[in-house]
């Protein structure tokens, strides 16, 4: 029978110490190389957020310069309207909802993710973000709410930026409906999906007649740039995930899932069950169908500003 000497149980615990010293050391190494990877990349969408902000503040984009010729002219035709006209004006600036919504989806990365998975995540929901605050794409999506006033104005005003075949859907004052950047699809207590505005943006209750409800907004066409193309380009997943089981429980004519929509849904829907279910942001914004992964020796080039040459539309 072996017997333990006091000094082979001491020489046992500092081999098992040491072990642990090393397991610990290459897990914070890991953690140390995921957070410097994601701080860098951060910084980079920081800069391009920044610039688009100091390109609307400069009244650099010609769709922000447009809201306010359109809010304008509504104030002077329909005094009625002068508090949503005076709403969608504040949509021209860097205090609007939506660019307050993408400076949130800033601040909500996590830039200290501690595994491939966490890091892979909150870099492609970087990637989306990038996507979304690209000067030119940025412009694109304000053309919902030159639209949005348009609508408002008896045909005085033209939609912009919409194919000849969707001219009668966009000239509907429901281009901000489904844009997570102003409300969210809520259920009513009889199971229904109903769309609710974000504050003061429950003015717009008024102007469409009451409640849009899912069922009945999408059984008729509906058209805006977000709707059409934001959404899979660079919106966030979790309103991936809602529009795509919203459209399955109400199928129609009008709302059937693209091929983009169909896979940026697997993408984000695969990603999440990997979360615990938590809906979260997906694919990469420029339609690939695999984004890079984290590590990847192209990262930083995804991130290059496009400045030069898009500073408006």
């Amino acid at each position: 029978m072996t017997v333990s000497t006091p000094t082979s149980g001491r020489i046992f615990n500092s081999y098992w110490v040491l072990a642990t010293l090393l397991i610990l050391g290459l897990l914070a190494g890991c953690g140390n190389r995921f957070e410097e990877q994601i701080r860098n990349t951060h910084q980079q969408v920081k800069a391009n957020v920044d610039h688009l902000k100091t390109q609307l503040d400069n009244k650099q984009l010609t769709n922000a310069l447009l809201i306010k010729k359109y809010a304008n002219k509504i104030i002077e035709q329909k005094p009625d309207y002068a508090d949503v006209a005076g709403l969608m004006a504040r949509e021209a600036a860097s205090d609007s909802e939506a660019f307050r919504s993408l400076n949130k989806r800033l601040e909500n990365v996590n830039l200290a993710p501690t595994d491939t998975e966490s890091a892979n995540y909150n870099l492609q929901e970087l990637q989306l973000i990038n996507a979304a605050a690209d000067v030119y794409e940025f412009n694109n999506s304000l053309a919902d709410v030159v639209n949005t006033l348009a609508s408002l104005s008896d045909g005085t005003l033209p939609v912009i930026d919409v194919p000849a075949s969707q001219q009668s859907a966009a000239k509907q004052s429901n281009a901000l409906v489904g844009n997570p950047a102003y409300g969210n699809w809520k259920q009513d207590s009889s199971g229904r999906s109903f769309w609710e505005w974000y504050g003061m943006y429950s003015l717009f209750s008024n102007v469409l007649g009451g409640r849009s409800y899912y069922d009945s907004w999408s059984s008729r066409p509906n058209y805006s740039y977000y709707g059409q193309y934001g959404r899979n380009r660079w919106g966030p997943g979790s309103d991936v995930t809602r529009n795509y089981d919203l459209s399955q429980r109400h199928p129609t004519k009008y709302n059937k899932p693209s091929a983009s929509t169909k896979s940026r849904y697997s993408s984000t829907t695969s990603r999440s069950s990997s979360y615990g279910g938590s809906s979260k942001s997906g694919s990469k914004a420029s339609g690939s169908s695999k984004p890079s992964s984290y590590g990847s020796s192209s990262r930083s080039s995804s991130y290059s500003s496009s400045r030069s040459s898009r500073s408006g539309k």
